[in-house]
């Protein structure tokens, strides 16, 4: 291999062609690519973030989740307890108001049997009144004395 002034003179532009990339080119490639790492490095710790961000709203969602849970469950146990003291309210004042029927209704019948037994004296007067005065009027005699008590009789 014979060394010549072409190999020379095509390491000597190989060599500035090295050193202007080194100088100019190589600079604007590596921003470039500085620029992209971090840009990748970014988008990572983004993502990270996301991720925790993620799990702490499915936390926060579970325990949201829980104590809406506890809340419906306590209100489910307050309606229960209020409509069992609804019923038995209202089962109470029916007791009540039955009673208050039933008693009322015993006043009434009580007051139509004075009646009728006022009624009953009142009739039963005036037929021992108008017997007595059958009697008076008439001799007595044992068999108008019989018949009279008979009809009284009948009448009563």
């Amino acid at each position: 291999m014979d060394i010549n002034a072409t190999l020379l003179g095509q390491m000597i532009t190989f060599a500035i062609f090295v050193w202007f990339t080194m100088k100019f080119v190589w600079p604007m490639i590596q921003s470039s690519m500085d620029e992209r790492k971090q840009k990748i490095l970014d988008g990572l710790d983004a993502a990270k973030k996301g991720h925790e961000q993620l799990k702490q709203a499915e936390d926060k969602s579970k325990m949201f989740l829980k104590d809406a849970k506890e809340q419906c469950d306590s209100i489910i146990v307050n309606a229960s307890k209020q409509s069992s003291k609804i019923i038995d309210d209202a089962r109470v004042g029916a007791i009540s108001e039955r009673d208050d029927i039933i008693m009322s209704g015993h006043r009434q019948v009580e007051q139509e049997l004075n009646k009728v037994k006022l009624e009953l004296q009142r009739k039963m007067a005036e037929l021992i009144i108008s017997g007595a005065e059958k009697v008076l009027i008439k001799s007595i005699n044992s068999k108008d004395h019989a018949s009279i008590l008979d009809k009284f009789v009948k009448k009563l």
